[in-house]
């Protein structure tokens, strides 16, 4: 990719993140293969219920059992189909920082936008080793970074110090907390209050409103492939602090309860096949929601959303 600087050297101000964005599945073809035709229905759908940005290749995309080749091509597609200016910010995989680049730079040609980086995984890393890792990458991403704090995937927590501290480089965009503490969450959104620019954003669908309130600018969420526009509504009425934001919140928690039920994201993947968004098929090694966790999912959904709650307006 032709770069007219080096990217130590340039800002994010203006770097495209949305309000209410996608932690977008991956529809796979039964050979594993990525189904393209099932991706643009599942991207109209999203984007027609409200949402402003997709996040591919992330936990909720299996981005950690897709090859390189499969998640590039992946970015590629869903720059494709969205509008354009429509925020894609896909997630890096890699333990080596070096690994990382070479990811994001795959991205960047991609056409996206920004990207989601966690923390390398594997060895425990102290706080100095993290905000290490964050600076080598930010001086050198081809994307605004926006840090990935998900330790329970990760095993490595990004300490409220270390994101005070990275907030303030020109490079990091801001933070997506998928780390369910809220007392966590309200602490970096008091530390990164004063960082001009730094984007909040919690990946808890269940903790949308009260993250909202805390100072958090949005979400990145699994919920948003098959109820967007319940988010949007939720999304919508905790800025504008209207009572409704209390009711839609329990309805959205329920969903989200109901989908984690047969694994994740096996029920997330599950639910996408009962709307009939696309297949149920997950990467490998991972296995489907059994039947019957997948009649059951049905049930509770039917019961949360009502009738017709596959029409793909929700």
């Amino acid at each position: 990719m032709e770069q007219s600087q080096d990217p130590s050297q340039r800002q994010i101000s203006g770097a495209a993140i949305g309000t209410v964005m996608a932690a977008l599945a991956t529809p796979l073809e039964q050979s594993g293969r990525l189904d393209v035709s099932s991706l643009g229905r599942l991207v109209d759908h999203i984007l027609a219920g409200g949402a402003d940005g997709l996040c591919p290749a992330g936990s909720t995309g299996e981005g950690p059992l897709l090859s390189r080749e499969t998640r590039v091509a992946l970015v590629q597609a869903v720059t494709g189909m969205a509008p354009a200016g429509t925020p894609v910010i896909p997630g890096t995989l890699s333990v080596n920082p070096d690994a990382t680049l070479a990811d994001i730079e795959a991205y960047a040609d991609a056409g996206a936008t920004s990207v989601l980086v966690p923390p390398p995984f594997y060895y425990p890393l102290g706080d100095g080793a993290v905000a290490d890792f964050y600076n080598y990458v930010a001086e050198r991403s081809a994307l605004p970074v926006l840090i990935y704090n998900i330790p329970a995937m990760t095993k490595v927590p990004v300490a409220p110090a270390v994101t005070a501290e990275l907030s303030d480089h020109p490079r990091i965009a801001g933070m997506k907390d998928s780390s369910r503490d809220m007392e966590y969450f309200s602490t970096i959104a008091a530390r990164t209050a004063a960082s001009e620019g730094f984007c909040l954003l919690t990946g808890s669908d269940t903790l949308l409103s009260a993250s909202l309130a805390a100072g958090g600018k949005g979400t990145i969420a699994a919920s948003v492939n098959l109820v967007p526009g319940l988010v949007r509504s939720l999304y919508n009425a905790s800025i504008s602090g209207e009572a409704t934001a209390r009711s839609l919140q329990a309805r959205l928690a329920d969903v989200v309860f109901a989908c984690r039920r047969p694994g994740f994201p096996a029920g997330w993947k599950a639910a996408l096949k009962l709307a009939g968004l696309c297949e149920a098929t997950l990467a490998a090694p991972l296995r489907e929601a059994t039947e019957s966790a997948t009649a059951a999912l049905a049930d509770e959904l039917l019961e949360v959303l009502g009738e017709g709650w596959a029409s793909r307006k929700l």
